[in-house]
């Protein structure tokens, strides 16, 4: 009786073990996850999920700065449009989540579901009086990103009533800093330990008095989209979500110190475009974090290594300055990007997007130059 338990015991055992050989092969070889489980006899089985080809990975945030019609258009979109983007995101049947939900859903697991958030920058007036009315009428949730220094610095802010009353209704508050200053800046004579100082001083000083006023959340919006590697250890060490302006959808590989969002301002309002980027899925890379300060080489290559090896690469196809950039396949899932023209002074991105069951893969990577004598571009 016991050697028939024992070679029981043996038996269950091998196949355990050959059955979580085989979800770890179908995990590399597909795109699916999978997780332990106790089983009532206290035995670990494995579950696992396969995502098959044409599902939906991950979920989308859309940033507005101002929503007015007499505001910098380069931040704004126009109070008329922004409501024809309410209504497309209902006819699209999306639901909209907080972006603490989808961004959990998100990194978590794959999502079958059309997700998305809705977040604002900076804390203007008019997200109250113009936007606010339009998300209640849907009961949708949203968050707003302030700079503490300026709440209710003047009438174009919000106050902190305001702030309370959109949290009533709905809202999440989250930190952009105390003054929404340059994060990777050094000021003249400024060492650099002291700007390390400085920026840890930023964050937490706009942490703690959010916190104080109740305001927990713990995700973080960069300003103006900058971060370097160093930024990115200091949100690391507070425990923070970073969300940066570099376009995108967020799946389970990307980086939760830098995740993607939609800037919707300017020329950038357009409903079509609004639909490919709703409906955008989270690229397929490997994990590759790059430093966007660029200092000597002008043409940056950029390495985009798949994950899925079954995609129409062909029709991989890569923006930035000068165009349709050049594609250098190094692999058969491998590829370098490199730009036709030398990136300008200032802020810009190469875009990345993978036609696929008519919806699109997009990834984004910001890149940042100095003027030639090495000092900093007026904004």
């Amino acid at each position: 009786m016991a050697l028939a338990t024992l070679r029981l015991s043996f038996f269950c055992s091998l196949i355990f073990s050959v059955l979580e050989l085989a979800i770890i092969y179908l995990t590399n070889k597909f795109s699916c996850f999978y997780a332990p489980m106790r089983s009532l006899s206290g035995k670990i089985v494995f579950l696992f999920i396969l995502v098959l080809p044409g599902k939906s990975l991950g979920g989308v945030v859309l940033l507005y700065h101002h929503v007015a019609n007499n505001t910098p258009a380069i931040t704004s979109i126009k109070i008329e449009q922004f409501e024809m983007h309410l209504k497309t995101i209902e006819e699209q049947g999306f639901e909209v989540l907080s972006l603490e939900e989808l961004t959990r859903n998100s990194i978590q697991r794959f999502s079958l579901d059309k997700q998305l958030a809705i977040t604002f920058d900076d804390g203007y007036k008019d997200i109250i009086t113009n936007a606010f009315p339009l998300l209640k009428k849907r009961g949708w949730p949203f968050t707003v990103f302030v700079s503490t220094k300026y709440i209710g610095i003047s009438k174009s802010y919000l106050t902190w009533a305001d702030l309370a009353y959109l949290k009533e209704n709905g809202a999440t508050i989250s930190n952009h800093t105390h003054t929404h200053t340059h994060l990777v800046r050094k000021k003249d004579q400024e060492t650099h330990e002291e700007w390390k100082n400085r920026i840890k001083s930023e964050i937490l000083t706009a942490q703690r008095i959010l916190e104080s006023k109740g305001y927990l959340s713990r995700s973080f919006a960069y300003p103006y989209g900058e971060y370097n590697p160093e930024i990115l250890k200091i949100i690391s060490e507070m425990d923070l979500i970073g969300f940066g302006q570099q376009s995108g959808a967020i799946g389970p590989g990307s980086n939760q110190l830098i995740l993607p969002r939609f800037p919707l301002a300017g020329a950038y309002t357009g409903i079509r475009a609004l639909k490919d980027k709703a409906g955008s899925l989270a690229m397929p890379l490997k994990p590759n974090s790059r430093n966007p300060l660029i200092t000597d080489d002008f043409f940056p290559p950029m390495t985009l290594e798949f994950t899925w090896p079954d995609l129409a690469f062909q029709n991989l196809n890569c923006f930035g300055p000068g165009g349709l950039m050049n594609l250098n396949k190094i692999s058969p899932n491998s590829f370098v990007v490199t730009p036709k023209k030398e990136l300008p002074v200032g802020r810009s991105r190469y875009n990345c997007t993978l036609p696929y069951k008519n919806r699109y893969f997009w990834f984004s990577q910001l890149w940042i130059r100095k003027q030639v004598d090495g000092s900093w571009y007026q904004e």
